[in-house]
């Protein structure tokens, strides 16, 4: 007798890349209609495709009516259709660079703290050893880079390791220390004098988001002092957004310590001689547990000699 998890591997067998599409793109616009106009398709077409991606998963994605409605049983289905859709992507520019006489391609998201010196060092490397490779960098926060790794959008992570690069099917590699420090304007009070966390409690700040572990690190020193933790004057992790306002107002903040020297040597900012009493996770790299792709594995290396 066939179990029903197996039942449903036989349906899913059924579906095509094509069927992911559609999907998408009726989540994306929301009807039937404007699905099939963006599609450039009738929209019978799109209803018929829709019906069977609802038969092969055996459950209701959206009710229907003039606006589509989903039901709970949409979200993962359209997790493993981001995963589906962006995979055939990556296998397609894949296949152009290897046409074109590359290895592969590695797309990689950073962070400041890592494109401020160890990720141009490895590209660098890689550039002079010729590997005949394409890549593609991108960067942002965390959390945008966890976002776009989960739908298959970057094949590296090159940054702060957290909890999220011990997942299961997750390979990470730390590959130093990068304790965070305080900077300020290059003109700050806090820099006449030496600095105290007393003195720097008397001043704005600008903080990471609540529930992150850099907030609950700099909360906690703070505390360790004998001082209530600092009110944000803002609350974010932009660096961009950062950099500018801290270069225009009196408000400190907290970045890595990579990032604390690559704005002095700017000349935007100055690093307070304050250290946290806690500290986050390493500086590292995060992949997929058993990509072993030839130009992932160069990058792989090279970032590792780039530390050494």
């Amino acid at each position: 007798m066939i179990e029903e998890s197996d039942r449903l591997a036989l349906h899913l067998r059924r579906l095509r890349l094509r069927h992911f599409e559609i999907l998408l793109a009726v989540a994306r616009q929301g009807s039937l209609t404007a699905a099939a106009q963006a599609l450039d398709c009738g929209q019978p077409a799109v209803s018929q495709w829709l019906a069977e991606i609802e038969a092969a998963v055996g459950v209701r994605l959206f009710e229907r009516g003039r606006q589509l409605k989903p039901t709970p049983h949409l979200a993962p289905v359209l997790r493993h259709a981001r995963r589906v859709v962006a995979d055939g992507q990556r296998l397609q520019r894949e296949l152009d660079a290897v046409s074109a006489g590359a290895q592969g391609v590695v797309r990689i998201g950073t962070m400041v703290v890592a494109s401020a010196g160890l990720l141009p060092r490895a590209l660098l490397a890689l550039r002079a050893s010729g590997s005949p490779m394409r890549l593609e960098v991108v960067e942002d926060i965390a959390q945008g880079l966890w976002e776009r790794f989960e739908r298959r959008e970057l094949d590296l992570i090159v940054g702060r390791l957290d909890e999220r690069a011990f997942a299961p099917h997750i390979e990470a590699q730390a590959l130093y220390q990068d304790p965070h420090c305080v900077v300020a304007g290059r003109k700050h009070l806090l820099l006449r004098g030496a600095p105290t966390w007393a003195r720097a409690a008397r001043h704005p700040w600008i903080l990471p988001p609540r529930q992150t572990e850099l907030r609950r690190a700099i909360d906690a020193t703070f505390l360790q002092e004998g001082l209530p933790p600092a009110t944000p004057w803002l609350e974010s992790a932009v660096p961009t957004v950062i950099q500018r306002l801290m270069q225009a107002t009196d408000c400190l903040a907290v970045v890595s310590g990579t990032a604390g020297r690559y704005y002095e040597e700017l000349g935007a900012l100055r690093v307070v001689r304050l250290a946290l009493k806690y500290d986050v996770g390493p500086i590292g790299m995060a992949w997929t547990r058993g990509d072993d792709s030839p130009a992932l594995v160069q990058v792989l290396g090279a970032l590792r000699a780039a530390v050494a």
